[in-house]
């Protein structure tokens, strides 16, 4: 083992490569034995709802399922289809996808405005954290649904 004055610490000349990856698979086993025990799962499975009316994509909300959650990464709807109910029921269908790939519950982030917080509130989500100047100097909220259906 390197003495701490001979250890370099350097920005990778790439992106996550080969050795980086063969590195996380080895190390990251014994910190999950160590807290979750011997039979843990991180497969990444994505979750993609789309909402179409004459092959025109009129919305979608996405996202993957890990470890027994679910985050819902993207909800939109176009422009002309806003005001519809059409995102509500994206989120329903999205939950209910993720539900079948054996998520139990939904997280996602969402601007800090009152249209955000009514929306997902009345589709069950409950508000688990605030988080201020997230991007852009705007607060987030991070958002909550368990179960899932």
């Amino acid at each position: 083992m390197s003495a701490p004055d001979e250890i370099e610490l350097r920005a990778a000349e790439r992106e996550l490569g080969g050795e980086h990856r063969l590195f996380m698979d080895r190390e990251w086993r014994s910190v999950d034995r160590a807290l979750f025990g011997e039979r843990v799962g991180w497969t990444s499975r994505p979750v993609v709802v789309e909402a179409r009316a004459g092959g025109d994509l009129l919305g979608l909300a996405s996202g993957e399922v890990v470890a027994g959650m679910v985050r819902l990464h993207d909800l939109l709807v176009a422009e002309r289809s806003r005001d519809k109910g059409l995102g509500s029921r994206l989120v329903g269908a999205f939950c209910a996808q993720a539900a079948g790939l054996g998520a139990e519950r939904c997280f996602l982030r969402c601007p800090a405005t009152e249209r955000h917080q009514r929306f997902y509130e009345r589709l069950g989500f409950v508000l688990v954290a605030r988080l201020p100047r997230y991007y852009h100097g705007l607060d987030f909220l991070e958002y909550m649904r368990e179960p899932l259906v």
